[in-house]
């Protein structure tokens, strides 16, 4: 209905009016407005921006509550030191006191090692030569083997800690780490969602919801007219059609302009806006209109809603 109407508007006469030029159409100036909401629920706590206000791509628009975001950011990064923490110790070996405490036993283990060495050296030739009994040979060959046992042990337990740990348990941590950067990441993007930026350069037009007031997610707290977001529209008749294409420059007039303003068209309808019900004859198709769009400057002094002329 609306548009048969305009139609009808736009394909009276221009009796009344100054210009009596047939390439001279009405319209008027329809807006595409930005609206931004909120991407999650919450309390708004901050909004610096009032009705009217004039915003660049990027400025802070409005806040949500966000003590669950923080307090979730605050355990992410904490869990991920714990989990870096954790496999930079895999990766090290032992401490510099647990190396010099395996040290310490390994010098011990050696020197009970000589004392066997020795014993062995002095009682297996009486015994050979039968001034002792055997028992104390196999009690002497006994220490001598247990203290070279324990000296290899040690040995071995200072080589083990000088390792990182096996390539398995070092993976996991690996995969433990990269986990709780994960989850930091996630947390710090909840934590940025809930202040909200503008996505584009425009004017404040009106605010839906003011900071105390609860929103839901996708609920549009404000709309923003951008700097790109006012065309005008108008409509053309079947014969004239022809005679558009998208780049074509067009002017528009409206009281209170001291000069018209150029704008480019950057729309034109594919149907017709208005089709009567009755055959396609010669004077019915007078009355098939298509709709023209052409982008309108921010700075052209136009409004919504405004009535123009167009002419070419």
């Amino acid at each position: 209905m609306k548009y048969l109407v305009l139609t009808l508007i736009f394909l009276l006469p221009l009796s009344g009016c100054a210009r009596q030029d047939a390439s001279v159409h009405l319209g008027y100036i329809e807006a595409e407005w930005t609206y931004v909401s909120a991407p999650a629920a919450g309390r708004i706590i901050e909004q610096p921006v009032e009705e009217g206000s004039t915003v660049a791509a990027g400025d802070f628009l409005f806040l949500l509550d966000n003590t669950a975001e923080q307090a979730a950011l605050s355990e992410a990064e904490a869990r991920l030191k714990r989990t870096v923490a954790e496999a930079d110790n895999l990766s090290t070996g032992a401490r510099d006191p647990e190396i010099r405490a395996l040290q310490a036993r390994l010098a011990e283990a050696k020197a009970r090692l000589e004392k066997a060495t020795a014993d062995r050296d002095r009682i297996v030739p009486l015994v050979d030569q039968g001034f002792a009994p055997k028992a104390e040979k196999d009690a002497v060959e006994a220490a001598f083997e247990q203290a070279k046992a324990a000296v290899d042990a040690a040995q071995q337990d200072l080589k083990v800690a000088a390792l990182p740990a096996r390539p398995a348990t070092r993976q996991a941590a690996d995969e433990a780490t990269r986990s709780a950067e994960a989850a930091q990441t996630a947390a710090a993007y909840r934590l940025n969602e809930r202040s909200v930026l503008s996505p584009k350069s425009g004017r404040i037009e009106e605010i839906f919801f003011r900071p105390g007031e609860f929103v839901s997610p996708g609920a549009p707290v404000l709309s923003l007219l951008p700097d790109d977001g006012l065309k005008a529209r108008f409509f053309v008749s079947q014969s004239e059609l022809p005679q558009f294409s998208k780049g074509k420059t067009v002017r528009l007039i409206a009281d209170g302009l001291s000069q018209p303003v150029s704008v480019s068209v950057t729309f034109i309808a594919h149907d017709a806006e208005y089709a009567p019900p009755v055959i396609y004859s010669r004077h019915s198709r007078e009355k098939l209109v298509f709709m023209v769009e052409a982008q309108v400057p921010g700075d052209s002094g136009l409004h919504p809603g405004l009535p123009v002329e167009v002419e070419w």
